[in-house]
């Protein structure tokens, strides 16, 4: 059983999840998981990078986009054609790029359509940044993911990505009509994911977030004042990555960029999320709230399922493989119970 709070897939209907929630509400800090530890040991003396990078997202903002050159380059993933990989994976899974696209297909005959979208603050990070998850979600959950290269900020501010991922997600959703469609995304690609089915109503036949971005300020929950100075994602570096996205008026206002200001009957219109929280994070206050707004709706289908010991961005490092692991198994399992639903098409 993976580690962390436990989802059950039993008999309400054809379907039944249990909602996992008020993990992580108080404001002492959890301990780290091992891994997590030594992952942030190894970044505490560090902290002048992290700066850096708040420094660079502020140059961005003010006209100097090539003050995010490195980085993004850092952490845009493999780059080339896909020959390595594939010979890498042979029989598994099959990598090809097609437009905006990385696509990830299993070695049978899906069973759906995953949109992926990367992390990265909406500013940095590729169809490519989390090769390694989304290659074996395609091959545990013989699904075919695509991952898209979305415009990023702050050259396509808001309300940008949101508009090209909805357009992207619906082409897709009319060119494999006869399979169920998820999207997916951490971080800020969580962000973007739970947006894109809130502007397309029906489009998705889920939704799986990755410790998403809900609410483009400071949002006041203990998980953030705990873990606000953790390395990885200070608070600092979290506010710096909003307002290179949209201003902070906007942020406060406008439930497409602050999904958490959505209101009960748009929350209503969502497919059934599972969101994979990380313990150790200071956003991980923003889907607690949003499982206890949806477990008010009787919204018996949603899951929050929190990985303990783990660190905001796990997906994207190597260094972090048990906090990995955790996850796949938990979005295998909900997808596969997703695909068994009676009255999904």
């Amino acid at each position: 059983m993976a580690k962390g709070n436990v989802l059950r897939f039993g008999a309400i209907g054809a379907l039944a999840i249990l909602v996992m929630l008020g993990a992580g509400c108080a404001a002492e800090r959890a301990p780290f998981s091992d891994e997590s530890a030594a992952l942030v040991a190894y970044y505490e003396p560090r902290r002048a990078a992290d700066q850096a990078h708040v420094d660079a997202l502020h140059a961005a903002r003010a006209g100097d986009t090539a003050a995010l050159t490195a980085w993004r380059e850092a952490v845009a993933g493999p780059q080339g054609d896909a020959t390595a990989f594939n010979a890498a994976h042979k029989g598994k899974v099959t990598l090809r790029e097609e437009g905006p696209w990385a696509v990830y297909a299993p070695a049978g005959k899906p069973k759906a359509t995953l949109v992926y979208l990367h992390g990265g603050g909406w500013a940095v990070g590729g169809p490519r940044t989390n090769e390694a998850f989304c290659a074996a979600l395609a091959e545990k959950a013989a699904v075919e993911v695509w991952s898209l290269d979305y415009p990023l900020a702050p050259e396509n501010a808001f309300p940008v990505a949101p508009r090209v991922v909805s357009d992207h997600v619906k082409a897709l959703r009319a060119r494999f009509a006869d399979r169920p469609l998820f999207i997916s995304g951490d971080s800020a690609g969580g962000n973007l994911a739970i947006v894109a089915a809130l502007v397309a109503p029906g489009v998705a036949d889920g939704l799986i977030l990755y410790y998403p971005v809900l609410a483009l300020y400071p949002d006041g929950t203990p998980e953030y004042r705990a873990y606000q100075d953790v390395i990885l994602l200070t608070a600092s570096l979290t506010e710096a990555f909003a307002r290179v996205y949209v201003d902070a008026a906007t942020a406060r206002s406008n439930p497409i960029a602050s999904p958490l200001l959505a209101g009960d009957a748009s929350l209503r219109t969502l497919p059934p999320i599972l969101t994979v929280a990380a313990e150790c994070d200071l956003l991980a206050g923003q889907s607690r709230l949003l499982h206890e707004r949806l477990a008010t709706l009787g919204r018996a289908e949603d899951a929050r399922f929190l990985v303990t010991g783990a660190l905001h961005g796990f997906l994207s490092f190597p260094q972090l493989p048990a906090s990995q692991r955790v996850a796949l198994d938990v979005s295998v399992r909900w997808l596969r119970a997703r695909l068994a639903h009676a009255n999904i098409r």
